[in-house]
């Protein structure tokens, strides 16, 4: 009698990316600092579209606002809004009642009223909808009432007028695609330049890194400087200057590991079965440079974002009504006695930005290290 074979389960084998994930996936710093970055991505796509303040509105009436959560204006600023709305209509304020939303405002003068000074108190952010009530027979006393706008500043206002969380959030729009985009030109350059100059080797390497070398010599700020002079500042140029020097960086990395890998077996294996070396280099040296090229990119984006941050503070970066957190942090810089808010909050935005990619690229750096396992 033979004995029953009984059949043994197949174990799913992991990949070195379903392996790095789940290694990624314990670090809780990188994944607190990943749900943190896409809750700010977010907030910076869908939040001008639902915010109640264009970025590029003014409210003459509302300039350098303190952050509040109540609704403005108060009764106060109500008062000093139609001294302020009627002071070139030659009228005098006998009383002004606010009551659900409704100013009603007596006035006085010497000589007959205009009914049509309810176009200046149109014209103010605080009113809309001015009408005449009531006016005596001499014309010398007015009765007119307007609604009362009622706006929320959560962030404040700047030095202009404007609404500072929905600056902010288009400024977040701004700087972190810049940091995206910039490294992304510095991937695709970096990688094919690094890769190719590695597995070519001989000559071609030494002349590919020399090129680099001569580059690296370059100052950075005297190419993006030219480039403006010739260009003028906007915002695609922002990107392809600061990518068009962080790749070389990226093309160093890429080639120190195209010259461990170009002796693998694999490769060999490849060369012997005849592949050209174009499809080498595609298929087999980039997609196994993709590890440290990765986690490097989580670096490069917080770097590109000061660089841009830098740029802007120094008046070399996006042109208004456009803005970026470095132009709000140097406008905020220039108030910061008066206004503190100002220079506060972008720069909250900015550090929380910079350290979640920072705690990713260490979560990377851990998950992708083969010695770590």
């Amino acid at each position: 009698m033979t004995d029953a074979v009984v059949p043994t389960e197949q174990v799913a084998g992991k990949s070195l990316w379903r392996d790095a994930w789940l290694r990624l996936r314990a670090n809780r710093a990188a994944m607190t600092s990943l749900f943190l970055l896409v809750i700010i991505a977010l907030a910076c796509v869908f939040g001008p579209m639902l915010s109640p303040h264009p970025y590029d509105r003014v409210y003459q009436a509302y300039v350098k606002v303190p952050p509040s959560v109540s609704p403005r204006p108060s009764d106060a600023e109500v008062e000093r809004a139609l001294e302020t709305a009627l002071r070139r209509g030659g009228v005098e304020i006998e009383g002004a009642v606010v009551e659900g939303g409704v100013v009603q405002v007596t006035l006085t003068s010497e000589r007959e009223i205009d009914p049509r000074v309810t176009r200046l108190i149109d014209r103010s952010d605080v009113f809309s909808e001015a009408s005449v009530l009531s006016q005596s027979t001499d014309g010398r006393r007015l009765v007119l009432s307007a609604m009362v706008n009622q706006n929320r500043f959560l962030m404040g206002t700047d030095q202009n007028g404007r609404d500072l969380l929905t600056r902010i959030l288009i400024g977040g729009r701004v700087s972190l695609t810049i940091g995206i985009l910039a490294t992304l030109v510095a991937l695709a350059i970096g990688v094919t330049y690094g890769a190719i100059s590695g597995y070519m080797g001989g000559r071609v390497d030494n002349m590919m890194m020399r090129i680099v070398d001569v580059l690296y010599s370059l100052p950075f700020m005297f190419f993006v400087i030219m480039l403006v002079v010739f260009f003028g500042r906007n915002f695609v140029l922002m990107f392809i200057a600061v990518g068009a020097i962080e790749w070389l960086d990226m093309a160093r990395i890429v080639r120190g590991q195209t010259l461990s890998l170009k002796r693998r077996e694999f490769v060999e294996a490849a060369q012997a079965m005849g592949v050209r070396t174009p499809a080498i280099i595609r298929r087999h040296i980039v997609p196994n440079t993709l590890g440290p090229v990765v986690v490097y990119m989580t670096l490069m984006v917080p770097k590109v974002i000061l660089l841009e941050s830098f740029l802007s503070f120094l008046g070399l970066g996006v042109q208004e009504p456009l803005t970026s957190w470095g132009v709000l942090i140097s406008e905020g810089a220039k108030n910061i006695q008066g206004a503190s808010w100002l220079l506060i909050y972008p720069s909250l935005f900015l550090a929380v930005t910079l350290f979640c990619l920072n705690f990713i690229g260490d979560g990377l750096r851990d998950a992708l290290d083969p010695k770590d396992r």
